[in-house]
């Protein structure tokens, strides 16, 4: 796989689920916290993390990992999704060519397990030709593809959790998409910005910025990647 991918994208919304086990927290306090996406305090929670464990290479092993009390009912949710989610964000973390360390490594092992042709392929399928450039170049969309977005929400929600929001957050709240304007010099004033590493994940968001917005996030991956997810006030919800 050759990585000239320009980076583009559209919103789409969708869920994608799969039912593995749930892996269960050494930390004994977690047991007594709720779920911080559904809020069940009657199914075993664990420690979610809430930027996935595979995303962190081995060159940062300082970095912060932020968790969260996570049911095993929303750990199947999204655990399919996970591995499709760093596959994609690897495919575009670089416009000329993929990252050299471990993520790519294990990203090219997971293509040799059973169900590596159909993770393959579900890249593959992305692939939108450019139709600019010299070699020829793809255009992948990751907003488009239902389980990357997925993820997205799901780290707007464990980060709000994580930051003492009104929470939990429902999926169908929160909104992604790639930001492709400039954040107003006045509105940027009132981002509170967080790096876990730089060039790597940093994240800054506002709170309850009006009535019918609970908070605005903007999610950077490497120095390429912004996305934003807009968080809104749902009738019923933290009332």
């Amino acid at each position: 796989m050759h990585s000239n991918f320009a980076f583009e994208a559209d919103a789409a919304l969708g869920l994608a689920i799969d039912t593995p086990t749930a892996v269960q927290s050494r930390d004994p306090m977690l047991k007594h916290r709720p779920c911080a996406y559904c809020g069940t305090t009657s199914v075993p929670r664990g420690k979610g993390h809430v930027l996935p464990r595979s995303m962190y290479p081995d060159s940062l092993p300082q970095a912060k990992r932020i968790t969260v009390p996570e049911c095993a009912v929303c750990k199947a949710i999204w655990e399919d999704a996970e591995p499709h989610f760093k596959n994609i964000l690897l495919a575009i973390w670089n416009p000329d060519s993929l990252p050299s360390d471990s993520r790519v490594r294990s990203m090219w092992r997971g293509f040799q397990e059973r169900d590596g042709k159909r993770r393959a392929r579900d890249v593959l399928s992305l692939m939108k030709s450019a139709n600019v450039g010299t070699p020829a170049r793809e255009r992948i969309y990751p907003t488009q593809d239902p389980r990357f977005n997925l993820i997205l929400r799901r780290i707007v929600r464990g980060l709000a959790a994580e930051h003492g929001l009104p929470s939990p957050l429902s999926d169908k709240s929160v909104d992604c998409d790639v930001m492709r304007w400039e954040v107003p010099p006045a509105f940027a004033a009132e981002f509170s910005w967080h790096t876990i590493a730089p060039d790597f994940f940093q994240y800054a968001y506002t709170a309850a910025p009006d009535e019918s917005l609970h908070s605005f996030w903007l999610l950077r991956f490497s120095k390429n990647l912004l996305f934003f997810g807009a968080v809104a006030r749902l009738p019923g919800e933290h009332e």
